[in-house]
């Protein structure tokens, strides 16, 4: 049995459910803000060198694109 359940939501109408024991579910979080803070950081030093200091467009749903999950 699961100690975590994770849920994604991927359209209004469906989700995906990760029942995890508590490593792997710390591993999937600490996997998912170290995306986020490179994420992050490589549209901090993107938008330094911008025209007029303009931010670059976030994706269409606000949502930074993290590419695919590969587990460490």
């Amino acid at each position: 049995m699961a100690d975590v359940s994770v849920r994604f939501a991927m359209t209004n109408d469906s989700e995906v459910v990760l029942n995890l024991s508590l490593p792997q579910a710390l591993r999937l979080m600490e996997a998912i803000a170290r995306k986020v803070g490179e994420t992050l950081a490589e549209r901090s030093t993107q938008n330094v060198g911008g025209v007029g200091g303009v931010p670059a467009p976030a994706p269409s749903n606000g949502m930074p694109s993290l590419g695919p999950y590969t587990p460490s």
